[in-house]
């Protein structure tokens, strides 16, 4: 067995057998090498011989829960050179449990029931190369800082968010003009209504789309930033070497390099703003990302300020069937 392919093993740890054989057929199918256990017990034992890059972990597993195995798999030295991604599986999706899991090293948090399509979705999610600028140093944020494109755009930007107009128009106005800078195919503003339900706001490529409602189990890049309150910034997969055993299966597909940011509306999650970037683009350059985050920093205070309070969210309405299905389309074209 190459590399490649002992990388994309996945362990299925569930006590709902039918429900676990079924994920791993078609997972199977698509590439990965999949084993399946019912018990926290035989999960630690294929944790140690299987060496799985994934594991699917039901919450309260018998014997030992996903968030014990978590903390095993974390401290087992035999495991410090074969990292393993945890995705927590739940009948209930409260606020409680899904900190308690992003607290134990969950990398996603998923709600039964749900279709192996998603599962599928996440894990190619989670295989992309993702970008992360916590590391920084000083030297190359002060670069950053001082870079006068930097401030020039953002200087743009802020005139944009002071002008006398109203919010809906505002925000139109910033997805344009972050789409425009960075080079994207499409930013939307997103609004989390609910776990899996999201209302777009605004998107730069289509005034009519505030309203449209989306599904969020197709966009776990949105799921991952409202879980973990931190932006998401993804490289093309294609790029990936981990995708060669699954490249056929996803040959049909279209995949965008992406940077998801974190909006909040009076110190409390809101939603996201999304640039997707052309699919040739592989690579997201620090500047790239660094603008797409003061843009969503900008649509927070936007939509906190005191002039703009009281009055209806209008975009929470559903759009037209016809219009919903157009969008959602040509987003998972762009995909």
């Amino acid at each position: 067995m190459t590399e490649e392919q002992t990388s994309l093993k996945v362990l299925i740890a569930d006590d709902d057998g039918q429900m676990a054989l079924r994920l791993a057929s078609y997972l199977s199918d698509h590439g990965f090498d999949v084993r399946t256990c019912s018990n926290g017990r035989e999960a630690k034992n294929l944790l140690l011989d299987f060496k799985p890059k994934f594991m699917l972990a039901d919450l309260m597993l018998p014997e030992i829960n996903a968030i014990e195995l978590m903390s095993f798999a974390r401290n087992e030295s035999s495991l410090r050179h074969h990292p393993v991604q945890t995705i927590v599986l739940s009948g209930h999706n409260s606020t409680r449990n899904v900190h308690a899991a992003i607290r134990g090293g969950a990398r996603d948090y998923m709600v039964k029931p749900f279709k192996s399509e998603e599962v599928y979705q996440r894990l190619v999610f989670h295989l992309r190369g993702q970008r992360s600028l916590d590391n920084v140093s000083q030297r190359e944020v002060a670069a950053l800082e001082n870079d006068a494109l930097m401030l020039h755009l953002t200087d743009l930007i802020l005139k944009q968010a002071l002008a006398k107009r109203p919010l809906e128009d505002l925000l139109f106005n910033l997805t344009q003009m972050a789409a425009l800078k960075i080079d994207g195919v499409r930013c939307s503003l997103v609004h989390v209504i609910e776990p899996s339900r999201g209302v777009v706001v605004a998107s730069n490529d289509d005034r009519g789309a505030s309203g449209i409602e989306l599904d969020l189990n197709k966009y776990p890049e949105i799921v991952q930033v409202m879980n973990f309150g931190k932006l998401v910034a993804l490289e093309n997969l294609r790029t990936d070497p981990h995708f060669k055993s699954v490249l056929n299966a996803l040959k049909d597909l279209h995949f965008n390099s992406l940077i998801v940011c974190p909006v909040q509306r009076h110190g409390k999650a809101f939603g996201v703003l999304s640039v997707r970037l052309p699919v040739e683009k592989t690579t997201l350059a620090d500047n790239e990302v660094r603008f797409a985050e003061i843009v969503a920093h900008i649509v927070s205070l936007l939509l906190g300020q005191m002039k703009f309070s009281g009055q209806e969210d209008s975009w929470l309405k559903t759009g037209p069937t016809s219009q919903v299905l157009s969008f959602q389309a040509a987003n998972q074209k762009k995909r």
